[in-house]
Formats: C-alpha cells, structure tokens, sequence
C-alpha cells in the first residue's frame, strides 16, 4: 500500500513538474517559433519578454473603450495582399503608453503616429490574433530606450529629403547603410523651446524623429524633429505635465490582491505606466479615496461611489510587465462590492480632489 502511495506521489510531481514547464516556456521574438506563444490569465500579469513586438501607425481610436487600429508596418512577413491591413486592438487594463517621453493616455496620441507595441493573443472566432496590446511607445521614446539617434548626413530642401544614419549613444556604433526620410512643409522642427524651420537642419546634428506612413512610403515621412536636447525636454515637460492633470482628475489604476474582511484591509498593486511622483500621494497614514473600475478603467461615479481611509503600508518591490512593483494596504472606512481579488480599483492620493467626470467617461451614465 505504502509503495502505490509513492508511487502515487511520484507520478504528480511529474505531472506538476511538466504542467510548470510548459507554462515557464513560452515563443518570444527571435526565439524557438515550435512553442506557443504565452496566453494571458485573468488576475495575473504576465511575464518578462513573453509579448510580440508589432509596430504601425495609429489610424484609429476610441480613448474612451481604449480600443483602435493600427495600419501594420510592412516586414517581409507578410504576404503582398495583405500589405497595409488595419489591426484592431484593445489596450490591457494595465498597459503603458509613452509619448514623446513621457506616460500617456491614448487620447494624446494623434493619428498617424508611428507606434512600436507588445502585443498578446486573444482567441476570435476560430483563430487567434493579436489583438491585446500591453504598451506602445512613439518613435521619439523608442530611440531613447534603444539609446539611438539619428545623425544627419544630408539636407535637400529641394526634393524635401533628409538623410539620416543610426547611431548608437552609448557606443557611437553607426548603422551599416543611411536611411532617407521623406520632409514635408507640415513637418514641425522643435528647436530649444520654440519651432524653427526646416533651413535650421544641419548635417552632422544628433536628432529624434517622428515618423508616419512607415514602409507604405518608404522608410517614412517626418512629422516632428528635434534637433537638441532642449527641445526634447520641453516636449517631455509638457506631456508630463498632461499626464499628471489626467491621473489626479481619474486615479491611479490598480489590481486589488487580497481583502481582509474583518480588518476591513485592500490591498492593491498599482499598475505600471504613471509618473512616480504621484506616488507622494500615497505615504502612509495618508487618506487616501478609492473608486470602482471596469477593465476599460472607467469609474462609475467616482464623485460619489468610492470610500476613504488611511493608507496602512506603502511597499516597494520590483517592477515587471504591467504592474509597477508598488503595492498598497489602506483601510478604507466601508468595504465596497467591487472590493474584491482581481478586480480593478482608481485610487486618489491624499490631498488629491475626487470630482466629476463628463458623462461619457463613466462606465455608468445614468
């Protein structure tokens, strides 16, 4: 009886062992493309690398549902006729957006900007598409993460071209061929803290570019240039500046983890994607509010569904994919319905004015 028992026990360690494996691998970009791709599970974010890189413009958006299309940059994967087609998409509840260098919401973005995403699989009738996008960023933030820039080689004003090279900042590594970039009179040339002209483009400068109509034109038409590191945190400040307004007029977004009911304590992960300052809100003993949210983050009446209390402890930890690494334990006066494990919370720090939102913007509008 003893040895069926360990027997037993042997055979689902090895079952435990194999599920486990086969939840730890996964296909990522440039990797093994005979394992599956990593599928999400409601409750829990997902792991480091396990998302597919697409990039393409923005030509469609609704920033209320938080959901558009993208026209899907051309890269050989693609067979001819289905070059240019539209991928729609819904953002996670916990992705990040990066404009110009700094977080942003979906409405700040104009159509047409080039976006570099991660994306996951949903299933859609009979097949899977990626549809789920966990961030985006503009071309401006791509360069400066990848800690490239573009040098200018030549300027013709004439056949409105712009020569440009690759450089790596941190090596000063070039790229093997220089790309040409198409310059319109509509091209806005961010010099210090004003616009210049098209004239003030020299050759040998270090530039950011943003682009449209990617690989559907070439390499891409120039919408935005800067030509100087004022310039770039000027634009940085100002959406900066745009994003802390939207944060403290919605909250910060956040996963409750667990509920103890007889303390009357949530505790929450806050996601990733906003300004750490914000944070100063939420030291403890802070009173702080927290309103009910829908997986498209919208509340529904923030002014007067959400309860307040002090926060009890305020916890650092690393950050991964879609959350942040902050966590928080507050001990709000009433214990709401949506208080519960895996639900989606906005949080306004001390100090913070809890108003009316426009009607459209809640979940709920009466």
């Amino acid at each position: 009886m003893r040895v069926w028992r360990w027997m037993l026990v042997g055979c689902l360690l090895i079952i435990t062992q194999a599920v486990s494996a086969q939840e730890t691998q996964f296909r990522t970009d440039g990797g093994d493309d005979k394992l599956p791709w990593y599928q999400l599970k409601p409750g829990q974010f997902p792991p480091p690398n396990s998302a597919h890189a697409i990039s393409g413009e923005l030509i469609k958006l609704d920033h209320i549902n938080r959901t558009g299309a993208i026209r899907v940059d051309r890269d050989g994967s693609q067979r001819t006729d289905d070059y240019d087609q539209a991928l729609n998409f819904t953002l996670l509840p916990y992705a990040t957006i990066k404009y110009h260098g700094a977080p942003a919401e979906l409405r700040d973005v104009p159509l047409g900007t080039h976006l570099h995403g991660q994306f996951y699989e949903e299933q859609q009738g009979n097949k899977k598409v990626f549809s789920q996008v966990l961030s985006f960023e503009d071309d401006f933030n791509h360069q400066q993460s990848q800690h490239r820039e573009w040098r200018i080689d030549a300027v013709d004003l004439n056949k409105r071209t712009l020569t440009v090279t690759g450089i790596h900042s941190t090596d000063q590594q070039a790229d093997a061929k220089p790309t040409i970039f198409e310059l319109t009179p509509a091209t806005r040339v961010w010099k210090g803290r004003e616009f210049g002209e098209l004239k003030d483009l020299a050759t040998g400068q270090l530039v950011l570019i943003n682009l449209t109509v990617c690989t559907l034109k070439g390499p891409g038409r120039c919408t935005d240039i800067w030509i100087d590191s004022i310039s770039r945190d000027v634009a940085t400040s100002v959406q900066l500046e745009v994003h802390r307004q939207y944060q403290r007029e919605h909250g910060l977004a956040c996963q409750v983890e667990a509920v103890d009911n007889q303390q009357k304590i949530v505790t929450v992960t806050l996601f990733a994607g906003f300004d750490p300052t914000l944070k100063n809100g939420f030291g403890q003993k802070h009173i702080i509010a927290a309103a009910v949210a829908n997986q498209d983050l919208r509340t529904h009446d923030q002014l007067n569904d959400c309860a307040r209390g002090p926060v009890i402890e305020f916890i650092e930890g690393v950050a991964s994919p879609g959350q942040s690494g902050t966590k928080l334990r507050f001990q709000p006066d009433i214990l709401l319905e949506g208080y519960r494990p895996g639900r989606i919370l906005r949080l306004f720090g001390g100090g913070w004015r809890v108003d009316d939102l426009p009607r459209e913007e809640r979940a709920y509008d009466g």
